[in-house]
């Protein structure tokens, strides 16, 4: 393979822009080492019309001169100004908006988002929007592809849409019957079901509708993808969320769904945006923003779609970026499986809310210190293209699940607990942080990956706060144990069904009667646990928010840990060949809200007992992440901190002879070869890294 890795930037075609002003910034961008650009609008509205291809002759012109200077181009067809896309001011009406749940319409927001995506009037716009936009642009080379829908969203309480959660709903139920079971109502037939409220007697209107929610933006990317492709049916549909749903809840109203979305389009993207303030996102979430995104992709393959150029705006300068920073996020985003790289946005604003703001080059064009960064990162992919487009992430030996019902469920359940309305989210973030502190690298996999036999890829699974638990579940995770798997749950276990009944036997439901303990109650005291010596000597882990009050049933379990009044705080349960590992509190909940020393040092035992991490570092400070391939591999490895670190890096399971080792990163290739000792499957070299900075190496094996 000797394609060139997707690298670019949005240009936003203002109507001020002639042709020529257009070119000349295509012009810089390949220059600064660019081959991609994302075109939005996508139809010109403000073309002379008397163009024989209005609205769409600048967008011919800009596919022409892409051509030839050697970009390839993603037309946006929607994104967030629907008067410039698909439903222009002309041709609107007022029940084309969305609904609120009061029943007025949703436009009064400063920055307008979406329309009633479900009024069949609002459908045909998009429709022929979407295939004049193809019938103008498929027969140019430099096309690459169509960004159907950039950061979906959508909700509307409205006519058309209740009709699809009507259907939606007989679908999952099969019966009027069996809702009314489950919901606790009595109607009579589909047609009486409303929007509704009521969760005093069940939760599972809200979860439903979430549920459905999040199902009907996959039904509308489907479609709109649909229409693109009859018409050019050989180039992707793209489209993309806002970071990524298990890393954060701050967009889980809109909804947010990576897997439903990456299911109905041919490239998933994302926009990451991780700095809208002066401290940003912590190092270890945007890693886990990235683990998400490629975990929800069937082939691992997605982009960031728009990635933060500079600060939101002229008022907000705290959210100023700087070179190192983009270093630090093209460099993330790539190491964990991104295959295209586009920043939001080439030049700042030139009018609207965000005037002044993003952007890599300043309002004259001059190329800034953020510019030659980009510029710096376009050389490295270019000179080792091969690589960066061919590897992948390597395959951790351990998960976390995340369940998108028990998401649901735990929003459902802290409605009068807004307090604690994110703690799911937080209990993985949690987790992640304190394994990504180890150097050990997870995935992510849904219940029904576990249910389906893939958990089987991996030698640990991890459940947090896992609510959620039925027959099914119950079975693949007893499975899993029996075939020598290790499971490690914390907090809520296995509290309801998938149904929202809650389970009788807790922990686990079903899974209870092979962890050979029993529930007896809870108690929001008393919360942190003694290991055992031979555990932890003198380790004390702090649980957060409440523990379990438990018995032992059979004799085969085993105490790992205790709270002061004896009751047991870490119980082991074996299961055919493997275990399950139970801590009775919520200890990542409790991480999250404050990371701990010796829970740290716990799971640095746990490492050493299980294996969990894939390579070693002798300077915990520095972060690896890695990419293979058939006849390699690269090795990035992160400094965050102020201090310019040398460590000893060890890769395990290198089964092929090191042929050579070189740095990729510096000033220009042709770096020298690194000294590397192989022994017993291991490959160990020293790393340097510069101060704020990554390094990456490329190691190839022999034959």
């Amino acid at each position: 393979m000797n394609t060139a890795f997707p690298y670019g930037a949005v240009l936003k075609v203002q109507r001020e822009f002639s042709l020529e002003v257009i070119k000349n910034k295509l012009n810089e961008m390949k220059q600064c080492g660019m081959n991609f650009v994302v075109i939005w609008p996508a139809q010109f509205w403000w073309e002379n019309k008397a163009n024989a291809n209005y609205p769409f002759q600048t967008g011919i012109e800009i596919l022409k001169h892409a051509e030839q200077i050697g970009m390839k181009v993603i037309m946006e067809l929607a994104g967030q100004i629907t008067a410039l896309e698909y439903a222009p001011d002309f041709v609107m009406k007022e029940e084309f908006y969305a609904k609120k749940a009061n029943g007025t319409v949703d436009n009064d927001k400063i920055i307008f988002d979406y329309l009633n995506y479900n009024h069949p009037e609002v459908k045909q716009l998009v429709k022929q929007h979407y295939t004049a936009a193809a019938q103008a642009y498929k027969g140019y080379a430099s096309l690459y592809g169509y960004d159907i829908l950039n950061e979906t969203m959508f909700t509307s309480y409205d006519r058309y849409t209740l009709q699809l959660f009507r259907t939606w709903l007989e679908e999952k139920y099969g019966t009027i019957e069996r809702l009314n079971e489950v919901w606790d109502r009595t109607y009579a037939g589909w047609h009486q079901i409303e929007f509704t409220y009521w969760l005093w007697a069940s939760v599972m209107p809200f979860v439903d509708w979430e549920q459905f929610r999040k199902a009907n933006m996959g039904m509308i990317m489907k479609e709109w993808k649909g229409y693109v492709q009859a018409v050019d049916p050989d180039r992707p549909a793209i489209a993309d969320n806002i970071n990524s749903m298990i890393a954060t809840d701050n967009f889980y109203t809109r909804p947010h769904d990576d897997w439903n979305i990456a299911d109905n389009v041919d490239e998933y993207g994302i926009s990451f945006y991780p700095k809208e303030t002066l401290e940003g996102q912590p190092h270890y979430k945007r890693w886990e923003t990235f683990v998400g995104v490629h975990s929800a992709t069937k082939t691992g393959r997605f982009w960031v779609s728009e990635l933060q150029s500079h600060h939101r705006n002229m008022f907000k300068p705290n959210s100023f970026v700087y070179p190192h920073e983009l270093k630090w996020w093209n460099w993330e985003a790539i190491s964990h499986g991104a295959k295209g790289l586009i920043y939001w946005k080439w030049d700042p604003f030139i009018k609207g809310i965000q005037t002044a703001g993003r952007g890599l080059v300043d309002p004259n064009g001059g190329l800034t210190p953020r510019a030659h960064a980009a510029a710096e990162i376009g050389r490295i992919l270019e000179e080792n293209r091969e690589a960066f487009t061919a590897y992948g992430p390597e395959q951790p030996r351990a998960a976390i699940v995340y369940d998108k019902l028990t998401h649901d469920f735990t929003k459902a359940f802290t409605l009068t607990v807004p307090d604690e309305t994110n703690i799911y989210i937080n209990s993985i973030a949690g987790l992640y942080e304190c394994l990504w502190e180890l150097n050990i690298p997870v995935k992510f996999i849904t219940p029904e990956d576990v249910k389906q036999g893939r958990a089987s890829a991996f030698q640990t699974l991890f459940l947090t706060n896992q609510l959620t638990m039925g027959p099914e579940m119950a079975a693949a995770i007893r499975q899993f144990a029996e075939n020598g798997g290790t499971v490690i749950a914390d907090g809520k276990f296995g509290e309801i069904r998938e149904d929202s009944l809650l389970n009788e036997q807790l922990p686990g439901g079903e899974l209870n009667a092979e962890l050979g303990f029993r529930f007896i109650d809870i108690d929001p005291l008393q919360l942190d646990i003694a290991l055992n010596a031979a555990e932890g000597g003198s380790l004390s882990l702090p649980g957060y928010f409440e523990r379990k009050l438990l018995s032992i049933e059979k004799p085969k379990v085993e105490v790992l840990g205790s709270f002061a009044d004896g009751y047991p705080g870490v119980l082991c349960s074996p299961i055919g060949q493997g275990r399950v590992l139970y801590i009775s509190t919520m200890l990542w909940y409790g991480y999250h809200k404050k990371p701990n020393a010796e829970v740290l040092e716990w799971v640095r035992q746990l490492d050493a007992q299980y294996g969990l991490a894939l390579h070693k570092v002798s300077d915990s400070r520095l972060k690896l992440c890695t990419l293979k391939g058939d006849d390699g591999l690269l090795l990035f490895v992160f400094n965050y901190t102020d201090d310019a670190i040398a460590a000893e890096v060890e890769l395990s399971g290198i089964g092929a002879a090191v042929q050579s080792a070189v740095s990729l990163t510096g000033s220009s290739s042709g770096s020298p070869a690194l000294e590397v000792r192989q022994e017993q499957g291991r490959a160990v070299f020293a790393a340097a890294v510069p101060a704020k900075d990554v390094a990456i190496y490329k190691l190839a094996w022999r034959g």
